[in-house]
């Protein structure tokens, strides 16, 4: 009998840490943190990512015509002085957890709407983990009636590295520029876009989020009412700091995934026609509006945490609950 054969029958505490060693090694290098990655960028070829893979040009095309993307994206769209931006790591967290009212968010306050949302998706972008992204879900009885993906910077970034040009969004329903302190800009928006197709590989965050809830079971309705929030704010070292959130609202009758109006009744010319969805959308800008306000407060941390009750302002018009209950 060998020396190590020996060892390893006689001493189990060596033994627990030798294959301890190994499995956290691996782990390691599978999940590198970010600061390891960029001492030793080889590693960065064997990580694995959680966040949506790339597709092929004309799957993700297809994607892309069908997937309500975030009204006004803020994040991720190059590689400016700062370094890459263009790729992120993600985890998936147990979408069984429960987040109500107020949500720490890079360092900073993010006020939930009314309701129980539960994570889909955390990723962390740019060459220090300097853009943190999460999506959240929210469900009545079963169907989901929520989608929101929340970017924030955990520290500036170049203005390279914010793909859209703040508060100009062609082809919105309606958008407004609000008032922001000197140096800053604030502005909303609201659009209509329609569910995926389903494709868990989709470039797209948002489009990747819905098909995890196709694949978990999730009913969900054929349209959305889109809602966005951008906040940016110029750094002292010439970058900037934002937060841009994106909300789908869905417009179907509570508890189910059934809109009681045909998908033409949301184009353009149908919001003009309808009395449903031009009324619908209406109150989706006009609690925006109101909501605006709650958010830059939360990316100022000036809130105050609202446990028992729902926070005023937050029952947004997907939400079919009673204004004053408790967000359940």
């Amino acid at each position: 009998m060998s020396a190590f054969s020996r060892l390893w029958r006689r001493a189990p505490l060596w033994r627990l840490s030798l294959v301890s060693m190994v499995a956290f090694s691996g782990i390691t290098v599978l999940y590198p943190p970010n600061w390891l990655v960029s001492l030793y960028p080889p590693l960065g070829k064997f990580a694995h990512h959680t966040a949506p893979a790339a597709q092929d040009d004309d799957s993700a095309s297809d994607n892309e015509q069908s997937s309500p993307p975030p009204a006004q994206s803020g994040a991720g769209g190059g590689k400016g002085q700062g370094g890459d931006y263009t790729t992120a790591q993600g985890a998936v967290p147990p979408i069984d957890a429960q987040l109500v009212d107020l949500m720490p968010m890079a360092g900073r306050q993010f006020p939930l709407p009314a309701g129980i949302w539960h994570p889909v998706l955390t990723e962390t972008s740019g060459p220090h983990g300097e853009i943190s992204s999460n999506i959240l879900v929210r469900t009545d009885r079963g169907v989901v009636t929520g989608v929101i993906l929340v970017q924030a910077t955990t520290a500036s970034v170049p203005t390279s590295a914010m793909t859209d040009q703040p508060c100009h969004l062609d082809g919105a329903f309606f958008q407004r520029k609000l008032a922001a302190p000197s140096g800053a800009v604030q502005c909303i928006a609201t659009n209509v876009g329609f569910t995926p197709k389903g494709d868990i590989h989709s470039k797209d965050d948002i489009g990747w989020a819905f098909g995890r809830l196709t694949l978990l079971g999730f009913p969900m309705p054929p349209v959305w009412a889109l809602a966005s929030w951008t906040y940016a704010v110029n750094a002292e070292d010439g970058g900037k700091n934002f937060e841009v959130v994106s909300m789908a609202l869905s417009p179907a009758d509570p508890g189910t995934a059934h809109v009681k109006t045909p998908l033409s009744d949301w184009s353009p010319q149908g919001l003009g026609t309808s009395p449903f969805s031009g009324r619908f959308m209406q109150n989706v800008n006009d609690w925006l509006v109101r909501w605006a306000p709650i958010l830059q407060q939360g990316y100022q941390g000036t809130l105050r945490p609202s446990p028992n009750s729902i926070r005023p302002e937050a029952a947004d018009p997907a939400w079919h609950g009673a204004a004053g209950a408790p967000p359940t």
